[in-house]
């Protein structure tokens, strides 16, 4: 259990950076983060130009689209936390998490940041919109799946490692410091 305050520190801490060239104007809150980090140093591809131009709606309003980045921030931090703490069999119902996701959002940052990278490629990949002009989001399905899973080779080794591998880590990491493993001593019996 966490506090929707827990929830808006972590959605605060990771800003999309400058929005030059954009059409409408995107609220501080979205451009900036507490902890100065911006959610292109997880993937370069997420950039507040990006996720405009794959925008369902054509010519989509300020208000909207600032909506459309608070919700994306938010569903990212939910579903980080689900992953983090939820999925944990340590995970207790009745605890409340939200001091230690306080305490820890530099952490969970990283679970976060790597979280929001995949849903912003996944939206390039899935969006039916057409532009006009060439953008970086335009990559071929082939190449924006590579960037997600990674490069193996034919025996099976990985020589790249994709976006899900490093969330995968990132959420390991979280949760050996907020779940650690008490040592167990494992002794047979010697009367």
């Amino acid at each position: 259990m966490y506090t929707p305050a827990a929830i808006e520190v972590l959605m605060n801490r990771i800003g999309f950076g400058k929005d030059d060239g954009l059409s409408v104007n995107v609220l501080t809150e979205h451009k900036t983060g507490t902890s100065g980090r911006i959610f292109s140093s997880f993937h370069k591809l997420v950039t507040l130009m990006n996720l405009y131009e794959t925008v369902e709606e054509i010519n989509v309003s300020e208000k909207d689209f600032n909506e459309f980045l608070r919700q994306m921030k938010h569903d990212a931090v939910k579903s980080s936390l689900v992953a983090v703490l939820n999925q944990n069999c340590l995970y207790l119902d009745d605890f409340d998490y939200s001091d230690t996701i306080v305490l820890k959002s530099d952490l969970l940052e990283e679970v976060v940041g790597y979280t929001l990278a995949i849903m912003a490629i996944e939206q390039m990949v899935s969006t039916n919109r057409k532009n006009d002009k060439q953008r970086n989001a335009s990559l071929s399905y082939q190449k924006l799946k590579m960037e997600l899973e990674g490069i193996t080779d034919e025996k099976g080794f990985v020589r790249a490692r994709g976006i899900n591998k490093k969330l995968r880590d990132a959420i390991k990491r979280s949760q050996c410091v907020m779940f650690p493993n008490k040592p167990t001593i494992h002794n047979a019996n010697i009367w």
